[in-house]
């Protein structure tokens, strides 16, 4: 969490853009930025699992069978700043690329697609449980959502691609449940990363962070937490 926001100041700081997609070494909650710890205490499911807070709004998260992106938007690039199509843009590009893969692979059944219309219900605590118009579904089943937070005209979208049920949250399928014998590439993630890179108009290339910058990364993370005070978009 705290490369991410690393990332959204370098955008901001530097107009540096940037998309990383990454899995988790373990399962963790991350909980929405202004999310309280205590909403999942009566999960008792989730209560043993390590949590971390996100800096993007939006409902708790459980990080074990899934993939993790992230992109920052420099405050400068105008094609991208608006944050409601930044959502539509990235969820787009992935629906096209998972529907050609399935595609490829001979899965013409139904197709991924954004949710549209979107039922209201009482924002539970989990993000898996909460609707958008711009939810990326299988049939109903919700395989990818996001949210953002916004700092002085820069952005960071955060969105989670669920592969398949975790038996901390099996109430909510994943994307290989929904669609049986789908192979995905072993470097689906870095396909992931190009083509939000591609939908948002950027020219990819891949960078390591250098020694000083995960030294910036840790101090980062290192900070006691603050509380959050006030709601943004999820």
């Amino acid at each position: 969490m705290a490369c991410d926001e690393w990332l959204l100041e370098s955008a901001l700081q530097n107009g540096q853009a940037a998309v990383r997609v990454y899995a988790w070494s373990r399962p963790t909650v991350s909980l929405g930025h202004f999310q309280q710890p205590d909403h999942l205490d009566d999960n008792t499911r989730l209560v043993e699992l390590d949590r971390v807070r996100r800096l993007s709004g939006g409902g708790a998260i459980v990080h074990h069978h899934e993939w993790t992106y992230s992109c920052a938007v420099p405050p400068q690039d105008h094609r991208n700043r608006h944050g409601d199509s930044l959502y539509t843009r990235v969820h787009l590009a992935l629906v096209n690329l998972i529907n050609q893969i399935t595609k490829s692979a001979g899965q013409t059944d139904t197709p991924l697609q954004l949710r549209g219309q979107a039922p209201k219900n009482d924002q539970p605590a989990l993000c898996f449980a909460r609707t958008a118009a711009d939810d990326v579904v299988h049939r109903s089943h919700k395989i990818l959502g996001s949210a953002q937070r916004r700092r002085r005209g820069a952005i960071l979208q955060h969105g989670s691609l669920l592969l398949q049920q975790s038996r901390f949250a099996p109430e909510f399928l994943g994307l290989l449940d929904l669609v049986p014998g789908l192979k995905l590439p072993d470097d689906f993630s870095a396909t992931i990363a190009h083509a939000i890179a591609a939908a948002l108009h950027w020219d990819a290339s891949h960078k390591s962070l250098s020694i000083a910058e995960q030294a910036e990364i840790e101090q980062l993370a290192d900070r006691p937490e603050k509380q959050p005070n006030q709601p943004s978009r999820s």
